[in-house]
């Protein structure tokens, strides 16, 4: 089995390697310690502009097309220069993944050009709660349907830059009658709901020997 890396997967590592040691290694310990939000946007358009915010997205939607192993090598490319940032693009990448997996194609059309061009600067993966971090099922936050909305009810945690997200997939349990664990759906929220409150970013601390 031939392991070696294409002529494109090479080009596009090598791509993510020099705007990370260019781009993001100086300003990296200033955007993890003081929070620059203009630097960080500015940093996170740019890689959707590169497209390393759709790497296994399908071009129709703006995507690049790029596949998994490209997805891995850019991911630690970043990640070598800031974890923040790395992390942020992770994120991203996968709410438009699960979003091209089971949304309808009116709202892939809606929302994957967004996360796609950087118009949305992030997307936000809700699942974790204080009751359900590495057991979903445990999950509180519920989902009714009235009218011909789905009204959520519920509060998330440890969210990645949900500050700066455009859109959410967040989990909810439409039916609290089923047993636990079955049932979970997953619901498109914009930024900007009514409703919807985005709290303050944790504050996290490192030590080092």
């Amino acid at each position: 089995m031939d392991l070696s890396l294409t002529e494109d997967q090479s080009m596009i590592q090598e791509m993510a390697r020099k705007f990370a040691q260019s781009e993001l290694a100086p300003v990296a310990e200033r955007l993890d310690q003081e929070g620059d939000r203009t630097h960080f946007l500015h940093n996170l358009k740019r890689l959707a502009e590169l497209g390393f915010m759709s790497l296994n997205i399908n071009g129709q939607y703006g995507g690049t097309e790029a596949g998994s192993v490209v997805f891995s090598l850019s991911v630690a490319e970043i990640a070598k220069a800031c974890a923040s940032t790395a992390v942020t693009m992770s994120v991203t990448n996968m709410v438009a993944e699960v979003i091209q997996a089971v949304a309808s194609e009116a709202q892939k059309n809606t929302y994957l050009p967004r996360l796609c061009s950087g118009e949305y600067p992030a997307g936000g993966f809700c699942l974790t709660e204080t009751t359900a971090g590495s057991d979903p099922s445990g999950m509180k936050t519920t989902a009714v349907l009235d009218g011909g909305e789905w009204v959520l009810n519920g509060a998330k945690q440890f969210i990645t830059s949900a500050e700066y997200a455009g859109v959410f997939v967040v989990w909810a349990v439409p039916d609290k009658n089923v047993p636990k664990g079955k049932g979970i759906s997953c619901f498109l929220v914009e930024n900007g709901t009514p409703g919807l409150t985005v709290s303050k970013a944790e504050k996290k601390w490192f030590f080092a020997e």
